[in-house]
């Protein structure tokens, strides 16, 4: 089968021929119809993020295909199933995955990061780790399982959003920011959008945003707030780390949520502590999230179609190296996938 694989860091990737891998006992084949992309890819390509990484590594963490093997112990009645793929890996044993909380395990891994993932023609997987789909189900799946299940354990499994609650989303066009808004959107909250430039507020209200949208400028906090009649958000789903935190404290309500779930613009801030007791705020972090996770959002997504990701654009298996660039570019919006069928 064709993969591409990260041999070294700071490289283009390579486009190799492997056999495909045996089939365990409770383990299923799953042929890649599409691969999504995350910035998790990006990381493994730039290396020294302090994670336990290593080369070579077949990139791509989310991943939709057809389950077209099954290992011993697997129900037969598989066979044929679309399915989207849980990115994790974890121990089984300790106390966070006798809870259902294997991202919080010590021994988590990511598929993609620091297993083979989804830049390849088939993955083998366990057959817990795959949630069936409808046997129509389009290729806008493959772009589901990080975003959707980072926003959904920070939004609603850590940050119990709700219907007619008010949250604002930073990066409202990207991956994750867009899969918190449709998740929300979904829910029946108010989403208050905030986007870098005016291209990307028009992005979003083509893609059928009809909510508030700030352009991020000097007054975000005020505008923000302003959207709510001066009382502020219940909740604020961040993912940028330092540039935005105190922002995301300031314009959130008495007894405001602050979901956090990424450090792209540095992960050390100075802050003032008073807002956090003074406001009774709660914060609480994300890592990607949990398979329980993926089943509610892909159970919303079924009832909500039109929350599945926009894709804003698709490249062959053979030139990921293309779609690895154009994820790199801040002016992008919504989600790449690779096709690999």
């Amino acid at each position: 089968m064709k993969v591409q694989v990260q041999e070294e860091h700071d490289a283009p990737l390579v486009l190799r021929e492997r056999d495909e891998p045996a089939v365990g006992a409770g383990e299923v084949r799953v042929r890649v119809i599409a691969a999504g992309l995350n910035h998790l890819d990006l990381w493994l390509r730039q290396g020294g993020t302090g994670d336990a990484i290593t080369l070579p590594r077949v990139p791509g963490s989310d991943v939709f295909g057809t389950v077209v093997e099954t290992g011993d112990g697997v129900p037969s009645d598989l066979l044929g199933t679309r399915v989207v793929v849980y990115p994790g890996r974890a121990c089984d044993k300790c106390h966070h995955c006798a809870a259902g909380h294997p991202s919080a395990c010590r021994a988590f891994r990511i598929l993609g990061y620091q297993y083979d993932g989804g830049y390849a023609q088939s993955v083998v997987v366990p057959a817990g780790s795959v949630v069936p789909l409808p046997h129509d189900a389009p290729r806008e799946w493959a772009a589901v399982p990080v975003s959707y299940i980072t926003a959904w354990n920070a939004l609603v499994a850590k940050g119990g959003l709700k219907a007619d609650d008010v949250v604002a989303v930073w990066g409202a066009t990207g991956g994750l920011g867009n899969a918190a808004v449709r998740i929300a959107r979904a829910i029946g909250a108010h989403v208050v959008a905030l986007v870098g430039s005016d291209e990307k507020a028009s992005w979003l209200s083509a893609t059928g945003f009809d909510g508030d949208i700030v352009v991020r400028e000097d007054d975000v906090v005020r505008r923000v707030r302003a959207t709510t009649d001066g009382r502020g958000v219940d909740m604020v789903l961040d993912h940028v780390g330092a540039a935005t935190w105190n922002a995301s404290l300031r314009m959130l309500a008495v007894r405001g949520h602050l979901a956090f779930c990424g450090v792209t613009t540095g992960h050390s801030v100075e802050m003032d502590l008073r807002p956090v007791f003074g406001k009774q705020l709660t914060v609480a972090g994300s890592w990607m999230g949990d398979a329980a996770d993926l089943a509610a959002a892909v159970a919303l997504l079924r009832d909500h179609p039109e929350a599945l990701p926009v894709i804003e654009n698709s490249f062959s298996l053979d030139d990921a190296g293309s779609a690895q660039e154009a994820l790199s570019d801040p002016a992008g919006n919504g989600k790449i996938i690779l096709r690999c069928d």
